[in-house]
């Protein structure tokens, strides 16, 4: 009896040790379980999201602008650069490669001008021309671009300098007004190649200058190419033809969301207003960021 009493303890200890380790392994078990099942349903959800194919950005372009078109009448070409694949998407519903009218996005091409100029010569911007230039991207200052043609640039005709060296071969400056200068979507493009990808025209220097001035747009202009996407550097432009009332509403600049961007293109005439014509723009705009972004 007292054997038995003093080996019982022993007995007791093993048997407890028994159940917890029973208990242990049953209650892990279970929790692997629901971890498994748990992994298998958020697997299931991400598989059942649907993914957004690049290759349907075309067809989905020409049934939005298609819509548009009858909705809100005009000349348009829009055109879009994926910086990530390097591919490209158009939609026009006109004539393709169409000359329109820039209006005011070419003041970007006049600053990138005044930079190159001011680089090759190795001095600085006056203090008076870097206001003109601030101005006349901020607030779109007609006659601040007038004053930088003029007074810094050698006239009107100097902008065709650097369209001739771009290769934009479809873009003439016009003389009289340099907002009517024509270009195409295609050469606009390789304009923002130039402000956005490493350039031999201008310095990144001189490139970071006139993006963070694309980058504080006024308010009231904060349309077209901006309605991409909260991270965007743009310009826009819109000048009513002086006869029938109709605008011409023009958009470029580069949309941004996280590691993918994309360079965009609109040009476009005879819209009844220009809150039509950018409607138009955005419209698209909201496509392409679905595929692209």
């Amino acid at each position: 009896m007292n054997k038995f009493l003093k080996i019982f303890p022993v007995i007791l200890g093993v048997l407890l040790l028994v159940a917890v380790g029973f208990w242990y392994e049953s209650s892990m078990g279970t929790n692997e379980e629901k971890t498994r099942e748990s992994t298998t349903e958020t697997s299931q959800e991400v598989v059942n999201e649907p993914q957004k194919d690049k290759e349907d950005l075309k067809e989905q372009l020409q049934q939005k602008g298609d819509q548009l078109a009858e909705e809100y009448p005009n000349s348009l070409e829009f055109r879009v650069y994926d910086l990530d694949t390097e591919e490209t998407y158009s939609y026009t519903n006109d004539e393709k490669d169409r000359l329109y009218e820039t209006a005011s996005i070419v003041k970007i091409a006049v600053a990138m001008l005044l930079l190159h100029e001011k680089e090759n010569a190795q001095v600085e911007l006056t203090e008076e021309e870097t206001e003109r230039m601030s101005s006349m991207i901020l607030s779109s200052d007609n006659d601040a671009t007038s004053a930088l043609l003029n007074e810094s640039l050698g006239g009107f005709e100097s902008l065709q300098t650097i369209f001739d060296e771009l290769g934009m071969n479809n873009t003439t400056v016009n003389l009289g007004n340099w907002g009517n200068s024509t270009t195409t979507a295609k050469d606009q493009m390789k304009l923002l190649k130039e402000l956005y990808l490493p350039s031999d025209y201008i310095s990144e220097e001189s490139q970071d200058d006139i993006i963070d001035l694309m980058t504080q747009i006024d308010e009231d202009q904060s349309w077209g190419v901006y309605a991409g996407s909260d991270d965007v550097s743009f310009k826009n432009g819109w000048l009513t033809d002086g006869v029938s009332g109709e605008w011409i509403v023009t958009s470029i600049g580069k949309v941004s969301q996280g590691d993918n961007e994309y360079l965009a293109v609109a040009l476009s005439d005879g819209n009844s207003s220009v809150e039509d014509g950018s409607h138009v723009i955005e419209e698209l705009m909201d496509v392409t960021s679905t595929y692209l972004l």
